[in-house]
Order: C-alpha cells, then structure tokens, then sequence
C-alpha cells in the first residue's frame, strides 16, 4: 500500500466514529424488546451518559468524530443529538430505526424519512452513510449517489479509502471498517441470543488497536473505529480511548477527523493520482 493516495503532507487517515443506536439497537433485534424495561434502560445508556461523557473527552482532545444516528434517536433523543452538532461534530445517517431495508425504494423512503427528520431537529442534512450491521444491497452505491450522499462507511475489503464508480460513472468514497475495529466484538455482553460472550479488558484492546494502528501508520492507510456509546461510554473504555488518541497524536501526518473530512482527502488524493496517470 502505498502512502501517495492521499494529499501532500497526510500519511494516514483515522476516524473514531460513534453508532448512536439507543433503544433501536434493541428492538431492531427483537421487536419483543421493546417490553423488556431494562433493555430499553440499557439502550438509554447511550444519550444519557455514554454521549455525553464522549463529548467531554473529545472536547478534551479537541477532535471532531462522525456520529452515526437513527432518526428514531433524534427524535426521541433530540437535546443530545443538538449538543453533538453544537460541538462541532458531523452527524451522518444510519437508517431510521436502525433497520435493514430489504428493497431500493425501502431504503429510498427511509433515507428521505431520516434525512427529513435530521434537517428539521438538528439543522443537518447526512452526507455520510452507514447502514446498519453494514448490511447492502447491490443497488446501494448508486442509490447514494443518488440521493446525495459524499461517502460510504461499510465495506471491510481493504485498509484504506478508495472510490466506488457507479453504474453512471460518478465516483463514491469507501472508508472502509472491519470488526476488528468495532467495540461490540470485544466488549458486547448480552442475556439475549446471540448466546453471551466474554468481557475483554480494556488494556486488552487498547494494545490491540494501538497495533493494529501503527501498523496502518506504516502502510499508508486508515483505520475507522466503530463506537457505541453504551458500549464504549463507560468510564474505563473512554479512558481507552483517550489513551490511543494521545498515542495517535504522536505520530506526523495523521489525519485524525470526521469520516467525510478523511473521505474528501482521500477522493483529492485518489484522484489527482489518477489525473497524473492520464
């Protein structure tokens, strides 16, 4: 891999972004959650502490990050999703209900739906796209493009950004993710089925991250971290977390921003790399 997808004076990218699913990550599972109080307690967590105490740290650290967002949440949990767009943060889409929409135009409505809902609460319109679980269709890439949408943040088939070309010839960026990145697959605990799995220390995935960090350092890529704040909110995992970004820090010519601030130097990058090979 080399270094040169990106503009001069960027080695790598890194996005720590926030999938701030509340209740929908619940109910989205099993409808049947919705009775359960503790579950919809649990999915709370997220607007109630997990944000904000990931809104102190970032405030800390002065980094701006991409919260992924249901429009159910910004309804039902409005105040909070104003208090990240105050604080300077990108807000992007990630369903309505944190839902996989099984046809074209379901995804079409949904996407319609949620971006309503976002520009009538928040003042935002999504530029970027999530689907939930990452899950797509083979008509997704050109419905974004479609719809509007700067970059895409699902797929998991490379260690660096890179252009989707749709069916019409526009150009999508991909940043791209892998579980290996994601909290849920080392801290997610649950009674419900799936059956449970066990709790990873933080300094456990602290030095995983921080591996597999300067490892992308070297090679020229990105890594995109995937956050949930009743996940990753409690006090020892954003201490983790303020830990690798100080580490981050460290290292000259990181990008360390939104996913549609990494997506944009990219798609510059990857194209005047093009442009020069005509």
């Amino acid at each position: 891999m080399s270094s040169s997808i990106w503009p001069d004076g960027i080695k790598c990218g890194v996005a720590f972004t926030f999938d701030v699913d509340a209740e929908t990550f619940w109910f989205s599972r099993r409808m049947d959650s919705l009775n359960s109080v503790n579950l919809m307690a649990e999915g709370s967590y997220d607007p109630e502490v997990g944000v904000p105490r990931i809104l102190a740290m970032l405030d800390r650290q002065k980094v701006k990050s991409t919260f992924f967002i249901p429009g159910w949440v910004v309804e039902h949990h409005t105040a909070i999703c104003r208090e990240i767009v105050k604080r300077g943060h990108e807000v992007a889409y990630h369903g309505y209900l944190h839902e996989k929409a099984w046809f074209p135009e379901q995804e079409r409505e949904l996407i319609a739906k949620s971006r309503k809902i976002m520009k009538e609460l928040l003042g935002v319109e999504p530029r970027g796209h999530r689907a939930p679980e990452a899950d797509l269709g083979p008509e997704t890439i050109d419905l974004l493009v479609q719809c509007g949408f700067e970059y895409s943040s699902n797929m998991m088939d490379r260690d660096c950004p890179y252009l989707h070309h749709t069916s019409k010839g526009e150009a999508l960026p991909e940043l791209p993710f892998n579980w290996l990145y994601d909290d849920t697959s080392h801290f997610f605990f649950t009674l419900q089925e799936p059956s449970r799995r066990p709790i990873a220390p933080a300094s456990t995935v602290r030095e995983i991250w921080i591996e597999e960090f300067e490892g992308i350092y070297e090679e020229g890529g990105s890594i995109c971290y995937i956050l949930h704040p009743m996940v990753c909110g409690r006090v020892s995992r954003v201490k983790m977390l303020e830990d690798i970004i100080t580490h981050i820090k460290k290292r000259p010519g990181v990008l360390l921003g939104t996913a549609e601030e990494i997506c944009r130097a990219a798609k510059a990058g990857l194209l005047k790399r093009h442009n020069s090979r005509r």
